[in-house]
């Protein structure tokens, strides 16, 4: 059984993400891995060694009433839940994970009304989705699960060389009943090789079926303000962006613009990695 990876760190941010993958998981038929992890950075001194065993200690009560609270989530009964602690930080263990038992994406959440400028998805989820390798979703914290019926995927019309990424996705819009419609930001007057939309196209339909894929374009002179419209204008219930080694998605994350966006649009963000 495939499973959704959750890393926590006790918060009620943190507990709204667990909630949100425990429906994709009964939606998708995966599992859920649960991880807290900790670490102290290395000193040489024996009393590391005497916090970080506390660490852990507290790590795994932390988690045994984090299990009593699932088990009392009805949606939760049919879901295989696996609770652990691992030391390190959380990119590293999103990879290390995913790596050793297969998990097929990872759920994380934001803390507090601030949204992705609060400490837990900036020190955390932000780095996150910058490194990791598996797909990445971002739940932010006053969010509550809805039913997936639109998602808007925000693309700069490159090709990407992750095509089992975008088969991820088309799964969950398939399970989901979802349209999915993708979202090009372009300035006014700025054209589009039809080459490059010819090839990009081709790649929507071997993955998403002919006639099933529809790519939509705003103009704006910013990126993230037309992406701010598109969501305003089409409420959808799920964005979708792809992290090239180097383009748009690159420079949109770093921005404070874009803090600020993600965190206003109150939007979960499934974040996928290209090659």
């Amino acid at each position: 059984m495939k499973k959704i990876l959750v890393p926590t760190d006790f918060s009620e941010g943190a507990f709204n993400a667990l909630e949100y993958a425990l429906h994709f998981a009964r939606l998708l038929n995966y599992s859920v891995e649960v991880i807290h992890t900790y670490y102290m950075p290395a000193t040489g001194s024996m009393v590391m060694v005497d916090i970080t065993e506390m660490m852990s200690k507290n790590a795994r009560e932390e988690l045994d009433l984090l299990k009593a609270r699932v088990n009392k989530l009805s949606y939760a009964k049919d879901v295989p839940v696996n609770y652990r602690a691992e030391y390190g930080t959380v990119a590293e263990m999103i990879n290390r994970v995913s790596r050793e038992d297969g998990v097929e994406f990872a759920v994380m959440g934001t803390q507090g009304a601030s949204g992705i400028t609060d400490k837990w998805l900036g020190t955390n989820a932000m780095d996150a989705a910058k490194v990791v390798e598996d797909p990445l979703l971002i739940v932010p914290a006053d969010h509550t699960y809805k039913n997936i019926d639109h998602i808007l995927f925000a693309t700069d019309l490159k090709l990407t060389g992750n095509e089992i990424h975008l088969k991820f996705l088309a799964l969950i819009a398939k399970k989901s009943n979802a349209k999915v419609e993708f979202l090009h930001i372009r300035k006014q007057g700025e054209n589009i090789e039809d080459r490059k939309l010819a090839e990009y196209q081709d790649q929507l339909n071997r993955t998403f079926g002919d006639n099933r894929s529809r790519i939509s374009y705003l103009y704006d002179e910013e990126i993230h303000d037309g992406i701010q419209d598109a969501i305003e204008s089409k409420r959808p219930e799920l964005l979708v962006v792809v992290r090239h080694k180097y383009g748009f998605f690159e420079g949109l994350f770093r921005s404070s613009i874009s803090k600020q966006l993600i965190s206003e649009s109150k939007l979960p963000i499934l974040v996928l990695q290209d090659k």
